[in-house]
């Protein structure tokens, strides 16, 4: 197995993310495939700079955006051995792994926001947090009533909480060295304030169409390789209340023997993510290249 195709998370979108799409005469009729699908509204909402951020728009989005680009790389016969996705991200890979339908992903998506919407107590966010040991900031975090939802790497990691704690956790970690950048995401995801939300997800997830995996797919919450449609459907549910380990996720990719990581888009973070932990292992995303071509003659001397 050499490559492995990364799905980003809400964060990574933009107004403008679906202009590269529509540019690109080989990305264009997969996105318009699916917009036939997701409705007709799709690309306005996404073009809007408040409602493209939005929990409930965010997740179908980026799906969207993912499913459209996987869709292209399988007209282009690039082939991956494995897949892995960040939050919603997890979502996509399993359709990126063949495991259901692109129009059902995207529906999947907005089922999960408006679980996640349902279940979220008000006042409450996420922080990206770098520079400080990921053991310390679970600790400063306790105390200040917030807590790990993300860990990226040793002194990387994402805070989930109130909203208020938040903001004194930055000003404070700000003050003392750390790099701190609130997210525009209004539930705390991957923690326990969304426990309310599994139970129905799990529901919605078992009723999917699902069909046999082509390959595998990493859970965000251990790194455990999933190819099974019952056990995909409860890591997925359990994940919105339960913290993801990124760092341990690309680890078991590379001991699976990822030669190479893609990064579909919107975004090149986790591409980003991928070179640091791994300098050695070539990581590469969609937004790093002028065409689509040129990303999958990219891929091709990558081997996939």
């Amino acid at each position: 197995m050499s490559l492995c195709l990364l799905c980003p998370g809400q964060g990574s979108q933009s107004p403008e993310m679906f202009g590269r799409l529509l540019a690109d005469p080989q990305l264009a009729p997969h996105l318009q495939h699916l917009v036939a699908h997701a409705g007709d509204d799709v690309l306005a909402l996404a073009a809007d700079e408040t409602r493209c951020f939005l929990n409930r728009h965010a997740q179908p989005l980026i799906v969207l955006y993912g499913m459209s680009v996987a869709a292209a790389l399988a007209a282009a016969a690039v082939d991956a051995g494995l897949v892995a996705g960040y939050s919603v991200g997890e979502l996509t890979a399993h359709g990126v792994a063949g495991a259901l339908a692109p129009p059902a992903v995207v529906q999947l998506a907005a089922t999960r926001a408006a679980c996640m919407d349902a279940a979220a107590p008000a006042q409450h966010g996420m922080l990206a947090v770098r520079g400080l040991a990921v053991t310390a900031l679970a600790q400063r975090a306790g105390a200040a009533g917030a807590v790990i939802a993300i860990v990226n790497g040793p002194d990387h990691a994402v805070l989930a909480g109130p909203a208020g704690a938040l903001a004194a956790l930055a000003s404070e970690l700000d003050g003392g060295g750390a790099h701190v950048v609130p997210l525009r995401i209004s539930v705390p995801a991957h923690s326990h304030w969304l426990a309310e939300g599994v139970a129905p997800l799990a529901a919605a997830l078992a009723r999917a169409p699902w069909r046999p995996h082509r390959v595998p797919v990493l859970a965000g919450i251990d790194g455990r390789p999933v190819s099974r449609a019952a056990e995909a459907s409860a890591l997925l549910a359990r994940q919105i209340a339960e913290p993801i380990d990124w760092a341990r996720t690309l680890d078991v990719a590379v001991e699976m023997g990822a030669q190479a990581f893609f990064e579909l888009g919107p975004g090149g973070s986790l591409a980003k993510m991928a070179r640091e932990r791994f300098p050695e292992i070539p990581a590469r995303a969609l937004d790093d290249f002028a065409t689509f071509a040129g990303a999958v003659d990219w891929l091709r001397r990558q081997g996939g």
